[in-house]
């Protein structure tokens, strides 16, 4: 759900998730999440099918792809078709992070170049089907944030996790 901070103004989004691997000894437990809205770097989540199929292609120079963009200050957006320049590690620190480690040049912009993650991009050779929720889970979503955001009162809700 999309809310304000208390007290600021600010925006954000209050979110629980559920660990769902039934092998994992704390299945079942659920977590408060609230982001904040930030600028200047992303703060969005990657639903784990779209997140594991894009690590498990091997993306690598002068193959082709398409990154959608948002346009901005509106609903809709276009797919830009680009060419793998290079791969690289963002950082040194991090050298195995797939974190922004292509460098994307787009047609319609050669001068420049753009570093995406992995999910970022698609193959348009690909057929792949978005993943998408079902009704009664969509229902238990949206339920369970509704909670959530009538719930939040505690100063560790406001910003980050909130402990098990």
């Amino acid at each position: 759900e999309y809310s304000t901070v208390p007290g600021s103004g600010d925006s954000c989004c209050k979110l629980t998730l559920e660990f769902v691997d039934p092998s994992s000894s704390i299945f079942g437990k659920t977590f408060k999440l609230t982001l904040p809205e930030v600028t200047s770097f992303p703060d969005f989540l990657i639903e784990r099918t779209r997140f594991e199929a894009a690590i498990n292609r091997n993306w690598t120079v002068r193959d082709k792809c398409q990154v959608w963009w948002k346009n901005e200050g509106e609903e809709d957006g276009s797919w830009w078709e680009g060419r793998i320049m290079q791969v690289k590690a963002k950082s040194p620190e991090f050298p195995d992070s797939p974190w922004e480690r292509y460098v994307i040049r787009y047609k319609s912009d050669p001068a420049d170049t753009h570093s995406h993650s992995p999910w970022e991009l698609h193959d348009a050779d690909t057929q792949w089907e978005q993943p998408h929720l079902d009704d009664g889970t969509r229902k238990k979503l949206l339920s369970s944030l509704s909670k959530l955001a009538h719930s939040g009162n505690k100063a560790q809700d406001l910003y980050g996790v909130q402990k098990l």
